[in-house]
């Protein structure tokens, strides 16, 4: 989803008084399916235990056991539960936002990591744009190869990638009259001699 939201509203961390926001993406929604339709397999797996374990076989018989089994179950459950809460809070808080100045990428969990990367766009050489297979070029997302003097920011995942891509282009194009004047040195002067 790529979404353009009017400048005067938005402020992201790392963001400069001169910079206007352009628009922002998260990555392609096929990330958090793989792990969703995981959760619905142990899911099922875990319905089917039961069923098994209570319903058709005779289960457990002493009490104790009985217990044991259902709070193992549910510990499974939570837990499971739990794994896919914090790759879906993940998705939501891993964000790229174009500027018409910067692309930035936060990248944030929600305990251990606090990754900010930040690349002007004048200084941008080489924008690549990458879809492989079937799938990326049906569901249109593919990645991108951002590569500046030394740096390369990969942004993978990225949905609707032929717009994303060219409106980065556009904004390079537009952030080039903008590159700061190269100072001359002391023995150079404005005629070259």
């Amino acid at each position: 989803m790529v979404d353009k939201l009017p400048s005067t509203d938005v402020q992201f961390p790392g963001q400069h008084q001169e910079e206007s926001f352009q628009f922002y993406f998260h990555q392609h929604w096929l990330r958090l399916f793989l792990p969703f339709m995981r959760l619905m397999g142990y899911n099922l797996v875990l319905i089917i235990i039961v069923f098994a374990l209570f319903f058709i076989g005779s289960g457990p018989d002493l009490p104790d056991s009985r217990h044991f089994t259902i709070i193992t179950i549910t510990i499974i459950f939570l837990l499971l539960h739990l794994g896919f809460m914090v790759r879906f809070y993940a998705y939501f808080l891993y964000v790229i936002i174009i500027t018409d100045r910067r692309v930035h990428r936060l990248k944030k969990t929600l305990l251990t990591i606090d990754d900010h990367q930040t690349m002007d766009l004048w200084m941008l050489q080489d924008i690549h744009k990458s879809q492989h297979g079937l799938v990326q070029n049906i569901l249109h997302f593919g990645s991108l190869s951002l590569e500046a003097q030394e740096t390369v920011m990969k942004l993978h995942f990225v949905p609707h990638i032929t717009n994303v891509y060219s409106k980065i282009i556009s904004l390079r194009e537009q952030a080039r009259p903008l590159l700061p004047v190269k100072p001359l040195r002391d023995d150079e002067t404005m005629n070259g001699t």
